[in-house]
């Protein structure tokens, strides 16, 4: 009898990120040596440094590594499309070309990939952010768990699916939630999850581009669509439900 291999793509969005690119990547590979194969899927969202450059550099010395290059600036969500689309192996996730994961953290989250349908990571060390964001974030997750009855810590974070089911997933937000989106149409279609503990380490080098004011208008209003569309609408993804039987 076959044993199915267990392998995972890991997208790393990457916008001026050319100091901290490679610290990144090395993160991920190491985190990914348990699995039995992987790739790095780069996405140099148009950058004006030497991302694109230093991405290059590193796909050419690692045959595992491989770029994709937006032209200009599309966007965290566009990006991880992009990296979606060119996925390969049984798994997709994404880390942050800032390098804010650490590395035994990400290895933790990984070790856990097979245990449920979803491996969803949440802060494990928030005192380690900054304090407007920790606020920002137990609005957003206090106000999800109390829409759909869910007790969960954290859904923007780099969740694990199976990649079939993360390309049937809906993303019709174009900001940073989307991450959201996706999360609670899989836990909506009767997903599996298992949280994960993720450390925050300090970026390098710049500053985060999270937390904007267009990124915290753009997440309240895909909480109240979801809330709209799922809960008083009854309206889910079927293709989702379809995806999950499938897998049964």
């Amino acid at each position: 009898m076959a044993v199915s291999r267990r392998t995972i793509s890991v997208i790393v969005p990457a916008c001026n990120e050319a100091r901290n690119l490679e610290a990144a990547v090395d993160t991920v590979i190491e985190a990914a040596r348990s699995f039995d194969d992987f790739e790095v899927l780069i996405v140099n969202d148009g950058s004006a440094d030497e991302t694109g450059e230093v991405a290059d550099r590193l796909a050419a010395a690692d045959s595992r590594i491989h770029v994709v290059h937006h032209e200009s600036n599309q966007g965290f969500a566009a990006a991880y499309g992009s990296g979606l689309g060119r996925a390969r192996m049984q798994y997709v996730t994404f880390a942050p070309g800032d390098n804010e994961i650490a590395s035994t953290s990400l290895a933790e989250i990984f070790d856990a990939v097979g245990k449920a349908d979803l491996v969803v990571p949440y802060h494990g060390t928030p005192w380690k952010r900054a304090f407007y964001r920790r606020i920002l974030t137990w609005t957003c997750v206090t106000q999800i768990n109390a829409f759909f009855g869910w007790h969960l810590h954290y859904f923007q974070g780099p969740t694990v699916y199976p990649t079939a089911l993360a390309r049937v997933l809906p993303r019709t937000t174009r900001g940073f939630f989307f991450i959201t989106e996706m999360l609670v149409y899989a836990l909506a279609a009767g997903c599996t999850s298992v949280e994960v503990p993720l450390i925050h380490q300090e970026r390098a080098y710049g500053r985060s581009k999270a937390v904007a004011l267009a990124n915290i208008v753009d997440a309240e209003k895909t909480i109240l669509r979801l809330w709209w569309q799922i809960r008083l609408l009854g309206r889910k993804a079927p293709v989702v439900q379809d995806e999950l039987l499938q897998r049964v």
